[in-house]
């Protein structure tokens, strides 16, 4: 589910009382999703029970 700049937006406003403009939110929103899909993928890497450490690992290797 791609990351909208209206939820970025809403959510700094609510959680760090930030005003961001419509291009800085849409600039984090590509950020995020961006991070987002690079956790989803590392984590279905792992086994439920994996030591914390190796995610850490997991995502290191993918990184570009």
């Amino acid at each position: 589910m791609p990351i909208s700049s209206r939820f970025v937006k809403d959510a700094a406003k609510v959680f760090q009382d930030t005003d961001l403009s419509d291009a800085r939110a849409g600039e984090l929103a590509l950020e995020v999703e961006r991070l987002n899909t690079a956790v989803r993928t590392a984590a279905g890497a792992l086994d439920f029970d994996a030591e914390p450490s190796a995610f850490f690992a997991v995502l290191a290797k993918r990184a570009p």
